[in-house]
């Protein structure tokens, strides 16, 4: 045996090792030599060794390293399981219906609240060999401390209940959260009204709030169910009212709110009408946004039923169809769309291809989720370019613009998108053309600033009411200005930049609709004109855009960010490439642009990017099937029932983006 160790023989005929005094005789540079310089020998799991680069320890602490093992945590774990099936170390006993379970204490109090306030609480039963559990099955204890050493446990129909009141007792979490998944798993239209008495009586809200998704996803089979009648009926209206119930329409919506209160068969009768003007308390039909009814079938509805509740909600219905012209001044939570479903939408443009031969009326819709830009078709969709665009009410406002079919022509006609119908409505038109120009939303109206007539640069603003439905002219520019852009924030209008003449802009003013004042602003860091501007978070981004800076016509890849509160701005990343007369929307806090002109490359460009503001970085997305420039952009809350409608990659090229209307030249509002 070596000198430098010690064997301990003890009163007990025990052995023990000491290596302190090994130690004691090794100096700090003999232990440094053990082990060259400038390496670190690392065991690895299989063990085998591997040398690693670098000098030891850490400049904090020289010569002292942390080893972590990724296997110890399933060698303890097999363990102690070896120990259980070996009887070796019990501790404690718990008696459950009589019968009694061994286990180890220390790993009882380790797994869950319950155990160790029991053993670790200053409890009597800290001392106590054997420990009487009430409330709960043998069977389900025995799982429970089968999952505690093994960590798996197996569930089905039989137990699963059991193992729940268990796990709940002994606030098992993880037990409870698989009870959950199991139970969610077998959730059927059969099974619905005892999974979520389950969930109420166990306080289980991950399952209740699965259990009502179920409803919300199969409101349509479900409704027809004996045993949708016999839910709370708090569910059922609250699964009627959601925004995320899954239908096509809403007459859908008014099935469902009848079969609630009478059999399918009465239903499907047509009968119930009848019945309807009888009862007072329909609850159900409450939650029935009846302004989203088709017009015939709201007609066909009120002349069968007699004088009724119902029947007032019908007239209410049809009196907000007559007012087609002002009903987004007559919004409300039973006239909204049921979705949660934002998308981009773009409008018009021109292309470069002559490719595109479709001529149908279609403008395009983009979800991050579908990967790929689909075609919408709606009927008398404008064919025009560098339209303004504003969102009021979830109503979609193209504003003026370029009529571009036959070389360019200032516009004063707008027209109003309902995304619920897929609808177009024509609105007052302006009360001068605006070509260049920027649309804001502020208050409840719309404001369309400045541009061009190609005759003369304008320095007038129009704000349109839509209660009236009429244009007025406010405080006009300090100066004339086309080519700017604007944005929003805290109800006042930013606009920057732009042309005057051939000069290229720097300037920024604001707008206060209270005060109808224009006020001067900081300069922008660079000039540019033709580019878009969008609020984040109270903060303006203005990106893109084109200037003359060294002599010809070249991209503005530079980002400025305006703070309004500080009157200050700021760069942040630069555009990856050029974007002229871009399309531009605000999605989840993202910048998306959409195409336009690259003047460094001298052609229109099919690429799209997005802005992260948190990160202040660029990332690509997915481009347009052609290249396009002069889109009106926004987004806008849209119905499953019309993004069915939408052309797919299934039925056209992934990435597709087909021409609203089709104009070949290379030329440009720009020039």
């Amino acid at each position: 045996m070596s000198a430098n160790a010690t064997y301990h023989n003890t009163r007990e005929n025990k052995c023990s090792w000491s290596a302190g005094s090994a130690l004691s005789h090794v100096g700090t540079g003999q232990i440094k030599a053990m082990k060259p310089e400038g390496q670190r020998v690392v065991m690895t799991e299989d063990g085998a060794k591997s040398a690693v680069r670098g000098r030891a320890g850490s400049s904090d602490c020289p010569g002292r390293q942390i080893f972590r093992s990724s296997a110890h945590f399933r060698s303890l774990q097999d363990g102690l399981l070896s120990l259980r099936q070996m009887g070796i170390l019990f501790d404690v006993v718990l008696v459950v219906e009589g019968r009694p379970i061994q286990a180890h204490r220390i790993l009882l109090a380790a797994a869950c609240d319950y155990f160790r306030g029991m053993f670790a609480g200053g409890l009597r039963e800290t001392q106590q060999k054997e420990i009487l559990i009430h409330g709960v099955s043998h069977m389900a204890m025995k799982k429970l401390l089968d999952y505690i050493y093994t960590a798996e446990i197996e569930l089905d129909l039989d137990c699963v209940q059991e193992v729940l009141i268990a796990a709940t007792m002994v606030q098992l979490e993880s037990v409870i959260g698989f009870c959950c998944d199991f139970l969610y798993s077998w959730l059927d239209d059969s099974s619905i009204l005892e999974v979520l008495q389950l969930a109420d009586l166990f306080e289980l809200q991950q399952l209740k709030d699965r259990v009502r998704s179920y409803i919300l996803n199969n409101i349509q089979t479900l409704s027809r169910m004996d045993v949708y009648r016999k839910l709370p009926e708090e569910e059922i209206f609250r699964a009627l009212s959601s925004d995320q119930l899954q239908v096509t329409s809403e007459n859908e919506v008014y099935e469902a709110a009848l079969y609630f209160h009478f059999s399918p068969e009465e239903v499907e009768a047509d009968k119930v009408h009848l019945q309807v003007s009888l009862k007072d308390n329909l609850k159900m039909l409450e939650a029935v946004r009846f302004c989203l009814i088709e017009r015939r079938v709201l007609e066909r509805l009120h002349s069968r039923l007699d004088q009724c509740p119902l029947k007032q909600s019908v007239s209410a219905a049809l009196r907000y169809h007559e007012q087609e012209l002002w009903q987004p001044v007559l919004q409300s939570p039973l006239t909204q769309p049921r979705s949660t479903f934002y998308c981009i939408l773009g409008f018009g443009g021109m292309f470069s291809s002559t490719s595109l031969t479709d001529k149908k009326n279609l403008f395009q819709v983009f979800h991050p989720s579908w990967g790929e830009w689909r075609t919408l078709p709606s009927a008398q969709s404008p064919r025009m370019s560098n339209q303004g665009v504003a969102v009021l009410n979830n109503f979609v406002y193209l504003i003026g613009g370029d009529k571009n079919t036959n070389g360019f022509r200032a516009e004063n006609c707008c027209w109003r998108y309902d995304p619920r119908h897929n609808s177009w409505a024509s609105i007052q038109p302006l009360q001068q053309q605006h070509a260049d120009h920027c649309v804001c939303v502020v208050g409840g109206h719309i404001y369309a600033i400045g541009g061009r007539d190609y005759s003369c640069e304008l320095d007038s603003v129009e704000r349109y009411d839509p209660s009236t439905n009429m244009w007025q002219f406010v405080s006009s520019l300090k100066r004339e200005v086309y080519a700017h852009a604007g944005a929003v924030v805290d109800g006042k209008i930013y606009i920057t930049c732009g042309r005057r003449g051939m000069a290229y802009l720097r300037e920024t003013y604001c707008f206060d609709p209270a005060a109808n004042h224009w006020a001067v602003c900081a300069e922008g860091p660079v000039e540019r004109a033709w580019h878009g501007m969008a609020a984040v978070n109270g903060r303006i981004y203005v990106i893109g855009g084109s200037n003359h800076e060294r002599g010809y016509r070249r991209d503005v890849n530079k980002v400025a960010c305006f703070d309004p509160a500080a009157n200050s701005w700021t760069l942040v990343a630069p555009l990856p490439s050029g974007h002229g007369e871009p399309g531009i929307a605000v999605l989840d806090c993202r910048i998306y642009v959409l195409g336009g002109r690259s003047h460094d490359k001298g052609r229109r460009m099919k690429y799209v990017h997005v802005y992260n503001t948190d990160a202040d970085e660029w990332d690509g997305e997915t481009e347009f099937k052609e290249r396009v420039s002069g889109l009106a952009a926004c987004v806008a809350l849209m119905p499953p029932a019309v993004i069915t409608q939408a052309s797919s990659s299934e039925q056209r090229i992934k990435a597709s983006w087909e021409v609203v209307d089709v104009y070949t030249s290379e030329d440009s509002s720009e020039d």
